[in-house]
């Protein structure tokens, strides 16, 4: 469920095979998601990010840091999905006026948003192993009972793991994920 770390910068440089895999690994599904702010369709918005790797891998950009890569990605794929509305004719202007100060907080509200998804997942990765199946089921809105019956244990025990879990969540997002947020996400 969750993607891997990203590569070391030096791996990513090389552009081999592996260090290029890990990368695509890690970015494509938060960058789709990105994408789908600005896209109704969910096949554009992966023809959008997949456009973006190949540029990447053909040019072998070149970085200084992790977060310098990962800024190009989202503001590569920002601007190729208004120049696919661009092409398309789209005529949504709040998305046109680029230098607006809407469309920045938009931007950057929906980074923030597809960066705390990613520690969400994270998080939940980290929880102990019957625990962490439970809130896998969590996130895909399965009910008490059929997280119990999926992993043939009670509806008591899921309840206890639920409840462990969230407690561990809590304590390792408190500093990064908003109370309310966390909550609205993993509501019971």
């Amino acid at each position: 469920m969750s993607a891997p770390a990203p590569p070391p910068l030096h791996d990513i440089l090389r552009y081999d095979d592996v260090a290029v895999k890990l990368l695509f690994e890690h970015y494509y599904v938060p960058l789709v998601i990105f994408a789908k702010n600005y896209l109704s369709d969910i096949e554009d918005c992966k023809d959008v990010v997949q456009g973006i790797f190949l540029h990447l891998i053909e040019n072998r950009e070149k970085f200084t840091s992790v977060d310098n890569l990962k800024a190009y990605l989202y503001q590569t794929t920002h601007n190729r999905c208004l120049k696919h509305l661009r092409h398309e004719g789209v005529k949504q202007r709040y998305v046109f006026e680029s230098q607006s100060i809407e469309e920045e907080a938009f931007y950057l509200d929906h980074v923030l948003e597809e960066e705390v998804y990613i520690q969400l997942i994270q998080a939940i990765d980290s929880l102990p192993g019957q625990c962490r199946k439970v809130f896998r089921l969590v996130l895909e809105n399965k009910s008490n009972q059929e997280i119990a019956e999926t992993l043939s244990i009670s509806v008591e025990t899921v309840k206890s793991y639920k409840k462990q879990g969230k407690a561990l969540l809590y304590k390792r997002l408190k500093g990064i994920v908003p109370l309310v947020l966390l909550t609205s996400w993993l509501q019971f």
